[in-house]
């Protein structure tokens, strides 16, 4: 069997190259071990430390090989009790999704089970194989005991495991291990790590909470062809962001599928919420006629205001300042990824024809801490302005 490629040292210096990880034996405990199986068909990844973090990229390496100018990567971040938000995102994305779920102590188990159930016990296991890479990132202080045992890639589960409840069913993260013990949630590591495993050019950075909408990457790839990628005007294509406008959504009510149906189904259950302080913006947004939902430009901007969510080019985007953590993308107050992309005069394109829906609020996410935040993130803009304004000059 394949050892896991280990690096240790990253994070204050340079890397150096560690020893294979131990022996592969041993399952989820004694109790488990007649009902469990190694599938020994995943590749094993790296592992590498970063800071106060063991990062394990490539834990599970999706099947197609898509690279470049092919798709776009979703890049995402998660703990186990958000893993029942993504079959919807398989489904409407199909195409690759780079996640990097963070497995602290016992939530390295549940993260296992809950990877093992959407393989193999949901219809959305095909395109989980497909087009899913999995990265997970553990506190040095919190590291799962017998790592080794889960590196030969997912655990295989038996029909009638799946007749049982899905470990993230309640999606509660009171429950989870980092929160009982009260631990950071470093999100912008995790975006970080999501970002640094896509490969191809262009990427979409969501939270899982935002529902992309469906066949955009091949409305993506059409438009950006026909618009920049034909013209010698490179320079606006790679100083752009191109934003989706972001709607609000309510348990009962149905996914849209189209502008027309977000729309009606905006009327029909009084969703009427903003994600943001632009409404005036949105409801313009909302009355432009598009009846083909072909991709286009509704408007150029400066300033972000619809731009929660947004596709850019991986390498040319400034990457999330570490030392923030649980940053919001909602609240430009706390944003400071937001403010760097401002201050480095970068052109906010907002697209017609396509759309996200947040359906529920960020699990993770702390009111005081963002508070905390919003001082924070004046002290480092200038740090990542300066630098970044002399990288990309």
């Amino acid at each position: 069997m394949p050892a896991m490629r280990a690096f240790v040292g990253c994070g204050g210096g340079a890397c150096t190259t560690g020893g294979a990880a131990g022996s592969r034996s041993g399952l989820l405990g004694k109790s488990s071990k007649d009902d469990w199986k190694i599938d020994e068909t995943q590749p094993n990844g790296l592992m590498r430390q970063h800071g106060n973090y063991w990062v394990w990229h490539d834990y599970i390496r999706r099947s197609e090989d898509l690279k470049g100018k092919e798709s776009i990567t979703l890049t995402s971040h998660a703990t186990y009790m958000d893993l029942g938000l993504l079959p919807t995102i398989l489904e409407r994305w199909q195409a690759p999704i780079s996640l990097a779920i963070y497995a602290c102590g016992s939530d390295f188990d549940k993260t296992v089970q809950s990877l093992a159930y959407l393989k193999y016990c949901l219809m959305q296991g095909d395109l989980m194989r497909r087009f899913l890479s999995i990265h997970l990132v553990m506190d040095n202080q919190h590291v799962p005991e017998n790592l080794d045992r889960f590196g030969a890639g997912l655990l295989r589960v038996p029909s009638d495991k799946c007749e049982k409840q899905e470990p993230f069913e309640r999606m509660r993260q009171d429950q989870t291990f980092w929160n009982k013990l009260k631990l950071s949630y470093p999100v912008n590591l995790l975006r970080n790590v999501a970002r640094f495993n896509a490969q191809t050019y262009y990427i979409m950075a969501l939270d899982l909470q935002l529902v992309p909408p469906p066949n955009f990457v091949r409305k993506f790839l059409k438009f950006a062809w026909r618009n920049y990628l034909q013209s010698s005007d490179t320079y606006t294509f790679q100083k752009s962001i191109y934003c989706l406008p972001t709607f609000a959504h309510k348990p009962h009510a149905p996914l849209a599928q189209s502008k027309s149906q977000l729309i009606q189904i905006q009327r029909e259950y009084n969703i009427t919420t903003p994600i943001y302080n632009h409404v005036a913006l949105q409801k313009e947004w909302l009355t432009v006629q598009n009846s083909k939902d072909d991709l286009r430009i509704f408007s150029r901007s400066s300033k972000m205001n619809m731009c929660v969510g947004y596709v850019s080019i991986n390498e040319l985007e400034p990457l999330y300042d570490e030392r923030c953590d649980m940053e919001s993308i909602y609240d430009t107050g706390a944003n400071l990824k937001a403010k760097v992309l401002v201050g480095l005069n970068y052109t906010f394109v907002t697209l017609d024809g396509s759309f996200l829906i947040r359906r529920s609020r960020d699990s993770w996410k702390s009111v005081d801490v963002v508070k905390t935040q919003r001082k924070t993130s004046l002290r480092l803009f200038l740090t990542w302005y300066k630098f970044y304004n002399n990288f990309l000059s």
